[in-house]
């Protein structure tokens, strides 16, 4: 019986032990606190389907984020690939003949320097001996490429008369025999005339494919107008006096004019071909003043006002010395003292001439003296 009682007082007493338990579990927190906690508790626990529905969901979402970011990374790799697709096909199909970039389809793109006289066309096709375009290389270009016809097959002219000076393959106005500006001077008689390799009578302009269209200058006395064959360049800007003003080359006082090449190279080809009174640049003395002969079509010696003031360069130049019977570019000998009887003295080495008579083969007479025709 006594066994029965307590068994019976030991039932009773353990809800109120439980509830104990739990109050001492809340940390002292109201009851609803811990019933909340325990339904939260009893749901997560009691709905195992739920909990794995929820963290299904969750993974599925994960999947649909790296879905998400694989779909992003593969629409930037395929507009990538697009773009760089639509690059090389506009790349080709923006192709311009006269930019002065090789590109497919073109032979060659020397930019400006594109047209019927110079080496690439203006189609930008090679200009080659039998197109009918005389090139720089060839003196004629009768569109065939037979001999005895007057242009050889090489392009060369063939029979020129007599009193023709050829500057290498070529023949221009100031070697051609005639008198082109019709002022009663022919040739290197006329004072306009610099050299055979001239193509121009009438104006100190030597009228040669690509003269004048830039800053830069190289030896103005050679048989072209492009830079770097002869190592020597300059640039307009450098020029205090303005020369190249008319062309867009108005003279910078910031530009820095230090690195203007004059090589030993430059010297040792381009000062066998100054005149006396100017230098490499084409910058002469002439009636008192010095003139930049590429000035214009209009600078001549009847027309210095047509020609732009330059300064004279003299770490690259020929000057003149009258007094040693020198004739000064753009003078007649009886421009000399009197006391040099008409007679021109020239460097050591140099013939004096008073005509191109007096000249050998392969020279031509200016400013009192045979200079070498370059090219020959």
């Amino acid at each position: 019986m006594k066994s029965t009682r307590a068994l019976v007082l030991a039932l009773a007493c353990l809800p109120l032990s439980l509830s104990a338990c739990r109050g001492d579990d809340g940390g002292g927190g109201s009851g609803e606190g811990s019933e909340t906690n325990a339904d939260e508790a009893g749901s997560s626990t009691t709905n195992d389907g739920g909990t794995e529905a929820g963290t299904g969901d969750t993974t599925m979402g994960t999947t649909d984020t790296a879905d998400t970011t694989d779909t992003t990374d593969a629409t930037d790799t395929t507009t990538s690939d697009t773009t760089a697709d639509e690059t090389a096909d506009t790349t080709g199909e923006e192709a311009v003949c006269g930019n002065g970039i090789v590109e497919a389809g073109e032979e060659c793109d020397d930019g400006a320097d594109n047209g019927p006289e110079f080496a690439c066309l203006g189609d930008c096709t090679l200009n080659v001996c039998g197109d009918g375009n005389v090139g720089p290389d060839e003196g004629c270009d009768d569109g065939n490429t037979e001999d005895g016809d007057g242009c050889s097959s090489l392009c060369l002219i063939e029979n020129p008369d007599d009193e023709v000076i050829m500057c290498g393959n070529k023949i221009y106005q100031c070697g051609d025999g005639l008198d082109n500006d019709f002022d009663g001077k022919i040739d290197l008689a006329d004072p306009e005339c610099i050299s055979p390799c001239d193509d121009s009578e009438s104006s100190f302009q030597t009228n040669l494919p690509g003269q004048n269209n830039d800053c830069k200058g190289d030896c103005y006395f050679d048989d072209n107008s492009g830079g770097g064959d002869d190592k020597c360049e300059w640039n307009l800007k450098c020029d205090p006096e303005n020369p190249g003003a008319q062309i867009g080359c108005e003279y910078d006082p910031d530009l820095d004019c230090s690195d203007a090449m004059l090589p030993q190279d430059c010297l040792d080809f381009c000062q066998p071909l100054v005149p006396n009174g100017c230098d490499c640049f084409g910058c002469c003395e002439v009636d008192g003043q010095f003139v930049y002969l590429d000035s214009s079509p209009s600078c001549s010696i009847d027309n210095l006002a047509g020609c732009e003031p330059c300064t004279y360069y003299e770490d690259c130049a020929n000057p003149c010395v009258p007094e040693e019977c020198e004739l000064c570019f753009g003078q007649d000998p009886e421009d000399l003292p009197e006391e040099c009887n008409d007679q021109p003295t020239c460097p050591e080495d140099v013939t004096p001439c008073l005509e191109q008579a007096d000249c050998a083969v392969g020279e031509f007479c200016q400013a009192g003296c045979c200079f070498p025709i370059d090219p020959q």
